[in-house]
């Protein structure tokens, strides 16, 4: 995997995600955004895989998301929902985009994020 340093958009929404978390998951998001380095799984950039440096994944056996989900719009007003997963140990794993209309990403309208 190509390893880059997280966009400031990228880390906005992770943080923004973790103050509606729990004291102890929220604490624990925060320190592992510290940490963490990002590669596009997918040609669009729909899905972001994260590693976390210093911590050695369990092998894989499935991921749930954090108990936040998000909206926003992409680049042509596509309605995006915005999820984050963690592994089974609750660490930061994934950012997913799900576009509802057909075609790829196009790019993110970050401006125009909700957290539910």
């Amino acid at each position: 995997m190509n390893m880059r340093s997280l966009t400031l958009e990228e880390k906005t929404l992770i943080m923004s995600f973790a103050y509606r978390l729990k004291e102890g998951e929220r604490q624990q998001l925060l320190a592992d955004l510290e940490q963490a380095t990002a590669a596009p799984m997918t040609h669009d950039g729909a899905i972001i895989m994260f590693e976390i440096a210093g911590y050695q994944r369990p092998p894989y056996r499935g991921q749930h998301p954090f108990g936040v989900e998000g909206k926003m719009f992409d680049r042509d007003g596509a309605d995006l929902t915005v999820l984050l997963h963690a592994d089974e140990n609750g660490r930061l794993l994934e950012l997913e985009f799900i576009r509802w209309n057909e075609g790829d990403l196009l790019g993110p309208k970050w401006e125009t994020l909700t957290l539910y």
